[in-house]
């Protein structure tokens, strides 16, 4: 009975001695298949992730409601929870031995096995799509590090010109009448369009859910958000309708893998220029000029001439029609009124998070789909 109860111990030891050690060797093979975009690409975001997202879309589909949120409100309330456990416990140990010193060191070590595990867990549930190598080989793109103050300039015009024209074919009713279903529904017939010309953007059962508490976009900084662990793309329903579609398109682009915020802009940018429906490409079109216009006058910034960036505001306010000028105010109000509630602290962490995730710009990334945009148009 010795013996056998000396061997369970034993066995449990090597047990819990291996399953602690495998987290760190998990986090060290994923650390080195980083360093292979391709493979990554080839394997885990054409292989295996499009197998989960599409495993967890078809779960989560069953329900109405979004439950990615009460998921992330689940996780929020169970960390607290640990959180206070874990402090009277260390404050009863602290009371027993008084050796804080050993209490420090026990800290360290859970804490950093729950942080290897949050890594490895968070990668192969998704982060590892940010390391997959460049989409421009799937659209046969060549595209540059960088633009210049000529080329921004130039489709800065050209953008103008095309939001006027397509502006001038859609009805204010068909704008007021849009409903969000709609635009859900619109926005997969969009992509289920796309397979025709770029197979790899097939997307299986896509999963569009309302945001249930939008308000708290408001603080923390999000029109929509892909949520990894139900697969659901979770898109606010307050915003200015008109954002919506580029929006929609730009979340669905995170449910096929496409992880940074510059390409999943860019594919929300290829199934709006694409798109035969006026108001989809409009809403594209409104997102690219506000970035256009952004790196148009952040070049002339930086020469100091004010005088020529009131110049150019006015001429770009000139050049654009009266009921584009109409539809931008409507959304610029939108955030105008909001920007006070923006917690400071979630904007650092957000652009923290997508530098650590290859993405050096952080939240200016966003604005990199220009590069992108432009070698798409030259090759048309």
């Amino acid at each position: 009975m010795a013996n056998s109860t000396k061997y369970l111990l034993k066995l449990a030891f090597i047990v819990k001695f291996i399953s602690y050690w495998l987290w760190y060797l998990l986090a060290l093979v994923i650390l080195v298949l980083t360093q292979f975009p391709d493979w990554v690409a080839k394997y885990y975001s054409k292989g295996f992730f499009k197998w989960l997202g599409l495993s967890l879309r078809k779960v989560s589909g069953i329900f109405p409601n979004a439950i990615g949120e009460y998921v992330y409100f689940f996780i929020i309330i169970m960390l607290i929870i640990n959180l206070l456990r874990s402090l009277f416990k260390y404050k009863n140990q602290y009371k027993s031995n008084k050796n804080l010193k050993l209490i420090l060191k026990h800290l360290l070590v859970k804490s950093s096995k729950n942080l290897i595990q949050l890594y490895v867990l968070f990668m192969l549930i998704w982060g590892l799509n940010y390391q997959q190598s460049s989409p421009a080989k799937q659209f046969g793109l060549e595209v540059k590090e960088t633009y210049s103050d000529v080329s921004i300039e130039r489709l800065t015009i050209e953008l103008i010109e095309e939001l006027n024209a397509t502006r001038a074919q859609i009805a204010d009713s068909s704008i007021s009448q849009l409903t969000i279903k709609q635009i859900f529904s619109n926005a997969i017939q969009e992509y289920a369009q796309m397979e025709t010309s770029y197979p790899f953007l097939k997307l299986q059962q896509p999963n569009l859910k309302l945001s249930r508490f939008p308000a708290i976009g408001d603080y923390i900084g999000f029109m929509a958000y892909y949520q990894p662990l139900t697969g659901e793309a979770i898109i606010r329903g307050d915003v200015p309708v008109l954002t919506l579609p580029f929006t929609t398109c730009h979340e669905m682009a995170h449910q096929l893998g496409y992880a940074s915020e510059t390409e999943a802009n860019f594919i929300a940018f290829v199934v709006g220029s694409e798109s035969r429906q006026p108001i989809f490409k409009y809403s594209m079109l409104l997102q690219l000029f506000t970035y256009a216009q952004s790196a148009e006058l952040t070049f002339i910034a930086k020469t100091g001439n004010f005088e020529n960036w009131k110049k150019v505001v006015a001429r770009n306010k000139n050049l654009l029609s009266p009921v584009v000028l109409a539809d931008r105010k409507k959304i610029k109000l939108f955030f105008l009124e909001r920007q006070d509630l923006l917690i400071p602290a979630s904007t650092s962490m957000y652009n923290q998070f997508l530098q650590w995730n290859k993405q050096a710009k952080g939240i200016e990334s966003y604005n990199d789909v220009l590069l992108w945009a432009l070698a798409y148009r030259s090759n048309k």
